[in-house]
């Protein structure tokens, strides 16, 4: 039986998310943990750490290789959706998690429940090789900065934007928590604009755009992928979501405006005005 990421979180003992926490935290200094630093990191014997890191790669929590003739480790995405999990239901942001209700190019977003039973959306980022070049340009990134690294601090980043626009009265769902890859956030019942049929189109890009006002001119970023795709809408009233890459970008910004006012011409006959809008969502207007 393929275990899920709850069943795997729920099975590790304290000494094996230990370990699995080093791992994670030394792939910021190098590519592959050799078990013979796993073993000095914690003192244990060389029968405990091939226990341990056994157990970790059965779990499929972590890939091994061979380094100068020994085991070597990296996290896997499982991993880090692991010591997530665990951490978020320590903080006791999130009570429990249970089915998959989504599934993007680089993440999977999960129902789940807060302590006082409120429905959630945990989104667990998983920044693939595309993303992960363009992230690093975008952020100024070494050149061998790892993908962990990068999946992390596009979690937090999403966190941080969904707060400040949040925070700013922009239509977001609002945050609640995040850890390692995933962010735990309020959950919102919708269809994707791309399926929606809105009784007033030009209110819904309206608020669209006001979003992005309030992202760029309280936060300081683009959402940098805003398109049919990444707006909820309930009823005349949309919630911009997916914000891992937003950034500080003029060409970002006016990319964003091009594509959400394209897609309301294709397809209601709305013609905006594109530099106009610039102004506006740039506070010039």
């Amino acid at each position: 039986m393929r275990l899920g990421a709850v069943e795997r979180a729920t099975l590790l003992s304290d000494e094996e998310e230990a370990v699995l926490r080093f791992i994670v935290r030394m792939m910021d200094e190098r590519e592959l943990v050799p078990l013979s630093l796993v073993r000095s990191s914690f003192g244990l014997r060389e029968r405990e750490s091939l226990e341990v890191t056994d157990r970790l790669y059965r779990l499929r929590l972590v890939s091994k290789d061979i380094l100068l003739g020994e085991p070597a480790f990296r996290p896997t995405f499982a991993g880090l959706d692991a010591l997530a999990i665990r951490d978020l239901i320590g903080r006791k942001v999130v009570k429990s998690i249970s089915a998959v209700v989504g599934e993007g190019k680089e993440s999977s977003v999960y129902l789940g429940y807060s302590p006082d039973d409120m429905p959630l959306a945990i989104k667990f980022l998983r920044v693939g090789r595309s993303s992960y070049k363009n992230a690093r340009k975008l952020r100024g990134y070494r050149e061998k900065v790892s993908w962990i690294r990068v999946s992390i601090d596009s979690a937090k980043n999403e966190f941080e934007t969904l707060k400040c626009v949040k925070e700013n009265y922009g239509y977001v769902p609002e945050p609640k928590g995040h850890s390692y890859n995933a962010v735990a956030m309020e959950f919102i019942e919708g269809q994707k604009l791309l399926y929606a049929e809105p009784e007033r189109p030009k209110e819904v890009l309206d608020t669209i755009l006001a979003t992005e006002r309030v992202s760029y001119l309280f936060c300081g970023k683009a959402h940098g992928d805003l398109s049919e795709y990444n707006v909820l809408v309930n009823g005349n009233t949309p919630y911009v979501i997916d914000w891992p890459q937003a950034d500080r970008d003029e060409d970002l910004l006016r990319r964003d405006i091009y594509n959400i006012s394209y897609y309301f011409f294709k397809k209601y006959g709305i013609e905006i005005d594109i530099d106009a809008a610039m102004k506006y969502v740039k506070g010039e207007a």
